[in-house]
């Protein structure tokens, strides 16, 4: 069984109905007229108060159809995951910064910020990293 894609499909026939109030102030009985009834000439409309009243003719009723576009999938955003320093390696190098005369917290600070920059494998070479870029590190920050 072969499966076809439909078009979309307009209406054959329309069967719209409207709405009207009788204007007598103290019935506001409502009436519900067919589109054929409201486009025939001259038709009346007799309430249960007694009260005859001609709707306004409607000559056409135009159909508006919406414009098919397809909806734009947004993309997700892309996370790029920072490299997180590994704890052994963390305590290591904090070990030797420590020894230079920062503070333990200062020191936490500068491994990892340093990690996220410069991921290297080497603690002697993320102590060179940190020591070389102080300024840029920026402990307090």
């Amino acid at each position: 069984m072969t499966k076809k894609k439909q078009k979309s499909q307009k209406p054959i026939e329309i069967d719209a109905h409207f709405k009207y109030r009788c204007p007598q102030s103290n019935c506001g009985f409502d009436h519900w007229l067919s589109l054929t009834e409201s486009q025939t000439k001259g038709f009346k409309v007799v309430c249960d108060c007694g009260y005859v009243f001609k709707p306004k003719k409607i000559s056409k009723i135009k159909i508006v159809y919406a414009d098919i576009q397809p909806v734009p999938v947004p993309e997700p955003e892309k996370v790029i995951e920072k490299p997180k320093i590994p704890v052994d390696f963390k305590n290591s190098c904090v070990k030797l910064l420590v020894g230079y005369g920062f503070t333990k917290d200062e020191s936490v600070s500068l491994c990892e910020k340093a990690f996220e920059q410069n991921p290297v494998t080497s603690s002697g070479l993320l102590i060179k990293y940190i020591l070389q870029n102080l300024e840029k590190l920026n402990v307090n920050n």
